[in-house]
């Protein structure tokens, strides 16, 4: 199996979590847990004039694919049980949510190289030039901010707390860690 190794403008962790810190700014929102599913259409709406938010049946998309987003196209295509998982709070799915959100956000007109890599090689550009590590980490900077985290003991109390798996909370503790914001 391939995937898509989208190179983008370069952009830090730094500048992301600007971005996901401004969003939730505009929005008011003061809790931890981001309601992505209530507010993903007004963001879409506000921001993104003639959008395209479709949910597909699940059979509709390849097993491995829970969502698409074309930036460009102002598209978002959902599998419809991780729309549903998303609405019922499964933090996998909402997780998905920001992600696709972040491809929008971030990359419309941003796409530098669009090339095809086997799924055991690395891309030859930067992680921080990667369309998926940004999306990736702009969904964690809006579900889980740094104020979140540091009032957590451990990743279960995280996960609990901004409503994502344990595994995206473990991997947010890394990531702080190794900054040294924690």
């Amino acid at each position: 199996m391939s995937e898509l190794a989208v190179r983008v403008k370069p952009t830090s962790r730094k500048a992301l979590r600007a971005k996901a810190c401004r969003l939730r700014q505009q929005l008011g929102v003061k809790d931890d847990y981001f309601p992505i599913v209530d507010l993903l259409d007004p963001i879409l709406s506000h921001q993104f004039p003639q959008y395209v938010f479709d949910v597909l049946p699940t059979e509709a998309m390849h097993p491995e694919e829970h969502a698409l987003t074309d930036p460009d196209q102002r598209v978002i295509l959902i599998r419809e049980d991780t729309y549903i998982g998303a609405c019922e709070g499964v933090g996998r799915d909402r997780f998905t949510l920001a992600h696709e959100l972040g491809h929008l956000v971030l990359h419309g007109g941003n796409y530098l190289a669009r090339t095809v890599v086997p799924r055991q090689q690395k891309p030859t550009h930067q992680k921080f030039e990667d369309s998926e590590w940004q999306a990736d980490n702009y969904a964690a900077e809006l579900l889980m901010p740094i104020d979140a985290v540091k009032q957590c003991r451990n990743a279960d109390e995280l996960a609990s707390r901004c409503g994502v798996s344990v595994p995206a909370a473990k991997v947010r503790f890394q990531v702080l860690r190794s900054e040294g914001v924690m």
